[in-house]
């Protein structure tokens, strides 16, 4: 690629882009207005997430619980077998 190629290359105008609606509508005086609250996707993926460590929380606590049990019924037995 010649020199003269690539500074037209460097120097070509961007194409056009348009601008989401969404992001336009916070658009006052050419800079966009900050946020003052969370944004709602960001706040439903918080709660999706609170909600899945809760379940994990609770299935881990299931499982020790069911464990223990398990745990207890081995050494009653090994107890009433001992007695005997």
């Amino acid at each position: 690629m010649s020199r003269s190629h690539r500074q037209a290359a460097r120097q070509a105008p961007r194409a056009l882009e348009t601008i989401d609606n969404r992001i336009l509508g916070g658009v006052i005086g050419g800079r966009i207005s900050p946020r003052t609250t969370l944004d709602p996707v960001l706040l439903e993926g918080i709660q999706q997430l609170s909600q899945a460590i809760m379940s994990v929380g609770q299935n881990m606590a299931a499982a020790k619980q069911s464990g223990m049990q398990q745990m207890m019924q081995l050494l009653q037995q090994m107890m009433q077998s001992r007695g005997r």
